[in-house]
């Protein structure tokens, strides 16, 4: 949703760990675990952000974590809005000159980061147990 990136510090060392011992198969746990770990955040958003009485479709059903994606060598995923509601979004996060601002994606984030880094983490032990 938002043009900036945020970062979940702390997981360089797991990931060369699962590289190491998983080899090729690393990618998918990766992929997985990625996932996953979008998904607290993901569930959070759509607890948080406000459901207008218009027929449109809601914001809070279009809530959803992305494919996997790389740049620059690094992989992640989006968590947030799609195409077609993220424009709306935009007036609750940060408000207009006639309505104040509801944050919901990022106090979200804050408050499931944590979460997101165990569910991580968690994913790549069981993936390691299965080696």
């Amino acid at each position: 949703m938002a043009k900036g990136k945020i970062e979940l510090q702390g997981v360089d060392k797991m990931l060369e760990a699962v590289r190491r011992r998983l080899g090729d198969a690393a990618d998918r746990l990766e992929n997985k675990a990625l996932r996953e770990a979008g998904e607290p955040i993901a569930e959070a958003m759509r607890n948080r952000v406000d459901v207008s009485e218009r027929r449109n479709k809601h914001l809070r059903n279009d809530i959803k974590v992305s494919r996997v994606r790389r740049k620059d060598g690094m992989k992640f995923v989006l968590v947030g809005a799609g195409k077609k509601t993220a424009w709306r979004g935009h007036f609750l996060e940060w408000g207009t000159s006639k309505m104040r601002a509801r944050p919901w994606s990022e106090p979200a984030f804050h408050e499931k980061k944590a979460e997101a880094l165990q569910t991580l983490a968690a994913e790549f032990r069981k993936g390691l147990k299965g080696r």
